[in-house]
């Protein structure tokens, strides 16, 4: 779903069957003639949902809400993945019913467990592929992410901002396994306060302070030894941020990074000659390359970026380089990639004649990639490593 939420447009697309356990289960709008209220007919429900009390109706809102941000493709694969943790199979439920809204707010009624855990890692997958960053010469063992050693971690982050930025207290961390390989810790720790302008529960126009939270989140790869976090901050906080989950969750000094350790490799991409081989079993019908971004040797700030249409020709991308820097008498030789974006076009077999699906994923010298954990992203992941890309 690409619109914002709105009420009456979140209610007309969920089924009214839905609804109606929904709002049972709240114990509200028990009233409601759901026998003779024909699908999209809403207004009768939202009039009466906006009459509920102020608290009841601010909390049904939150659930709409986070249906509304999982009412997408990659929402549903999120539930569908977390489901198969569970040892319960969703897709086969999902799939009788229409439209990623409803398969949402499905297993936000039957499965609310799956559902939380689901919206916290696809809402992780969300953030801005700007400040992930990945670190490849980790220890391969498995995480202590005990009560004491997430308590640990937790602190020490909180300490570290509170002595270097004044904020950072009190702190959280909660940590959740993905796909049965992946280690998320998601830590929040308290944020500088703030006003809230607004109205309270009864209507008046008032300021009080709120004290939000702010992220930080650590992807763990014990088979790979490859840790990815997120973080706003400098290469300093991200490299100090690293060692405090090596000492807390790996309890292993991490030191500073190898310098050889460079995640990405790309300059092979500028090459026409660069090929993408892949196994049928994985049923990717092309690779190709959409965007590519290069910098000047001897000066990195002068840099040029080249895009193609994503379904043009599997060339196009190349000519347009050839003919630019032939223009500017710049030999190949003279330029460094630093970021490129590569799309895959994979079969869909998910039946019903549905088209190919397409991924398209950016990754930027020296350690940053925006890939996630979807099927098709593990699909990917694999193929970097293959083709040479991510460095061994």
């Amino acid at each position: 779903m690409t619109n914002d939420y709105a009420p009456r447009q979140f209610l007309r697309q969920v089924l009214n069957a839905l609804l109606r356990e929904y709002f049972a289960h709240r114990n509200v709008l028990g009233d409601v003639d759901w026998d003779n209220l024909k699908e999209t007919e809403i207004e009768p429900l939202y009039q009466k949902w906006r009459d509920l009390p102020e608290l009841v109706r601010k909390g049904i809102e939150s659930d709409f809400r986070s249906i509304h941000a999982m009412g997408v493709p990659e929402g549903t694969r999120a539930l569908i993945e977390e489901g198969r943790f569970h040892q319960l199979d969703l897709a086969r439920n999902l799939d009788r019913l229409d439209g990623h809204l409803n398969r949402a707010f499905w297993v936000f009624v039957h499965h609310n467990q799956v559902f939380e855990v689901a919206a916290r890692l696809h809402r992780a997958d969300q953030l801005s592929d700007r400040y992930w960053r990945k670190r490849k010469d980790i220890p391969k063992k498995q995480p202590d992410v005990s009560p004491e050693a997430l308590e640990e971690l937790a602190n020490a982050i909180s300490a570290y901002y509170w002595e270097h930025q004044g904020r950072g207290s009190p702190c959280r961390a909660e940590a959740y396994l993905r796909a049965g390989r992946y280690h998320y810790v998601f830590v929040y720790p308290k944020d500088y306060s703030d006003t809230f302008i607004g109205y309270d529960d009864n209507g008046h126009f008032e300021r009080r302070p709120q004290n939000p939270a702010f992220e930080v989140i650590y992807v763990y790869d014990p088979e790979d030894g490859t840790l990815e976090l997120y973080v706003r901050g400098d290469k300093k906080i991200v490299s100090d941020l690293q060692e405090l989950f090596g000492r807390a969750i790996l309890h292993e000094e991490l030191g500073q990074e190898v310098r050889n350790a460079v995640a990405y490799e790309l300059d092979g991409l500028k090459r026409r000659d660069f090929s993408f081989p892949t196994d049928p079993a994985d049923r990717v019908q092309e690779v190709k390359i959409s965007a590519l971004k290069v910098s000047l040797v001897g000066n990195h700030k002068k840099r040029i970026t080249f895009e193609v249409d994503p379904k043009g020709a599997k060339d196009d991308i190349h000519d347009l380089i050839e003919t630019a820097l032939h223009e500017r008498r710049l030999p190949m030789s003279m330029v460094r990639v630093n970021s490129v974006v590569i799309r895959m076009v994979f079969e869909n077999t998910d039946g019903r004649g549905r088209p190919p699906k397409a991924l398209s994923f950016r990754v930027s010298h020296p350690n940053s990639c925006n890939l996630k954990d979807s099927p098709e992203e593990l699909i990917a992941k694999k193929y970097l490593k293959e083709w040479k890309i991510e460095r061994a």
